[in-house]
């Protein structure tokens, strides 16, 4: 910390105490101080010039000056050989020299010390004033919280809500976000359909409760409800207009501002369906929309390493790991599913992307294809199909087959 004295004639009453006191005691006893190698006066000059700056240490040369020729008119010498003998004048300019060298150093590094604490003052008000904002949020923050743990959907559980949707595919956002609505909304019957491309029939992707609420396939003539989400791809509740098909509530799942999926609830309390409650669920499709879209595009370009050079036909050990994922399904949410394959013979003649677009056309959109390169078989993966209704894709798949003229092995 330096030195701070903001009194003037307090230092000036310093310096000509300390200046007078030497100068006393150097005539009383007659010391001849300003002959001596080590002048008690150049320590002097040089103190007050380092503690006080350029000012105040002229002004000490000054005084030293002063007594100088005092001391030479005292002693009886010559005035003018003070300023024209060079072993006189010699001495005076070396103490011009340090008085000037000390007093700009201490005034320089006087200046750069005020502007840091005036810094340091700018940013200790500002912190003040920081602190007293930060004082009134707090105050804010602990009212509203008294407010929001009033209600049933607090801060914590919507954070926990986006983490749960926090899933690295589009099948485990899906197992997460039924979870989630039925604990959330007290819902017994939950499940997620996919659009076709057609936007004419509702594929079942996965569900929670009596299976025989939630077909495989909904058309969606049959319920008003689904052509009204369509239209304004909003949260949708059953109206006395809507036939007994309609479920309770209907919530749109957007990719890129496009209906690709369907929240359906079945069973649902009605003292629930407050705006409130709306805008909770609205936010929790949201959030599943914007991390369905993100994880349908990370899991297609991670999975093109899985499939075959230009087409979407999966190599056999990694449909085998999504047939492992379909039984965990059923197991979890009693989804069904069925595997169907063929064998071709004479394979060689066609590619796979030409089987590929021949096979493709009479599959479904949510259809898994897998191909093994050693056995020349293809394997087809029907999430949402019983195995019982499978022999109608195989049907089908044997036809076109027989249609095209290829030679294949049931």
């Amino acid at each position: 910390m330096v030195y701070s004295q903001s009194n003037v004639i307090r230092k000036i009453i310093e310096l000509v105490l300390i200046i007078s006191i030497l100068a006393f005691l150097d005539q009383w006893f007659e010391w001849g101080a300003l002959d001596w190698t080590l002048d008690p006066f150049l320590f002097v000059v040089l103190l007050f010039s380092l503690r006080y700056g350029l000012n105040i240490g002229l002004f000490s040369y000054f005084m030293v000056l002063v007594y100088h020729m005092l001391d030479l008119y005292w002693s009886g010498g010559d005035l003018f050989l003070l300023f024209y003998d060079p072993r006189e004048y010699t001495e005076l300019l070396f103490l011009l020299f340090v008085t000037l060298a000390c007093g700009l150093y201490s005034t320089s590094f006087r200046e750069r010390y005020e502007s840091l604490k005036y810094g340091k003052e700018e940013v200790e008000e500002e912190n003040k004033e920081l602190k007293e904002a930060l004082e009134v949020l707090q105050e804010s923050q602990r009212n509203m919280q008294s407010k929001v743990l009033e209600s049933e959907h607090t801060l914590k559980r919507i954070y926990e809500v986006g983490k749960a949707l926090d899933q690295p595919t589009p099948e485990l956002i899906r197992n997460e976000a039924v979870q989630i609505v039925s604990k959330l909304f007290h819902a017994e019957e939950v499940a997620i359909y996919h659009v076709d491309s057609s936007k004419s029939a509702l594929r079942l992707r996965v569900r929670k409760g009596n299976k025989n609420v939630f077909p495989q396939t909904i058309f969606v003539d049959q319920a008003t409800i689904y052509q009204r989400l369509f239209q304004t791809k909003t949260i949708n509740v059953r109206t006395v207009e809507d036939n007994d098909q309609s479920p309770v509530l209907a919530g749109p799942i957007l990719y890129d501002h496009e209906v690709k999926e369907i929240l359906v609830v079945n069973r649902l309390d009605f003292s629930r369906l407050t705006s409130y409650e709306i805008q909770v669920m609205s936010l929790v499709l949201d959030w599943m929309s914007n991390r369905m879209e993100k994880a349908v595009t990370a899991q297609w370009k991670e999975e093109e390493k899985n499939m075959h050079p230009g087409t979407r036909i999966y190599y056999k050990s990694a449909f085998d790991e999504l047939v492992d994922l379909q039984e965990e399904r059923r197991i979890d949410y009693d989804v069904p599913y069925a595997v169907i394959k063929v064998e071709l013979d004479e394979f060689e003649h066609i590619s796979v992307v030409e089987a590929e677009i021949l096979l493709r056309a009479y599959l479904r959109e949510i259809d898994i294809m897998g191909y093994d390169e050693k056995t020349d078989i293809f394997y087809f993966l029907l999430p949402g199909t019983e195995e019982d209704k499978a022999g109608i894709v195989q049907e089908r798949i044997d036809k076109v087959l027989k249609e095209k003229g290829v030679n294949y092995a049931k």
